[in-house]
């Protein structure tokens, strides 16, 4: 599925719907250029989902958890591979593939994007504030 938007509130929205059909135990791959809306994205699913955590960009951090109120996703694991491509075993991602954990990687490892529930790919649109999100299974 593509969607465009043209505002943060509108990606946020897709993220929003998107969350709907998760329900827990996923991996979803986040793939784009800097700037073309993955963090807003999984600032709409957190919140989608129950969290009240300010979601940044994991690009420093490297991980963060955001817990959630939603009755079968505890929390949200936000990962970047950006900074630590090979940190993966380093971070003990796998202790997080549980079922009530929902695991966003921005910047995936080549396993990651082999493994994933979900693949979500951000590209820039013609306008400024333009977004062309394409949702995979």
């Amino acid at each position: 599925m593509i969607y465009t938007t043209h505002s943060a509130k509108e990606t946020k929205q897709i993220a929003a719907d998107f969350a709907k059909k998760l329900k827990g135990g996923e991996f979803v791959a986040l793939i784009g250029d800097l700037g073309s809306g993955k963090t807003t994205f999984v600032q709409g699913l957190a919140a989608a989902l129950g969290s009240a955590a300010k979601v940044k960009s994991p690009t420093f951090t490297i991980m963060d958890i955001y817990p959630c109120k939603h009755p079968t996703i505890k929390q949200i694991v936000h990962v970047d591979f950006y900074r630590a491509p090979n940190s993966h075993t380093d971070l003990a991602l796998d202790e997080y593939k549980t079922g009530d954990t929902i695991i966003v990687a921005e910047w995936p490892t080549p396993r990651d994007i082999k493994n994933r529930s979900h693949s979500i790919s951000f590209a820039l649109g013609k306008a400024e504030n333009e977004r062309l999100i394409t949702i995979k299974r």
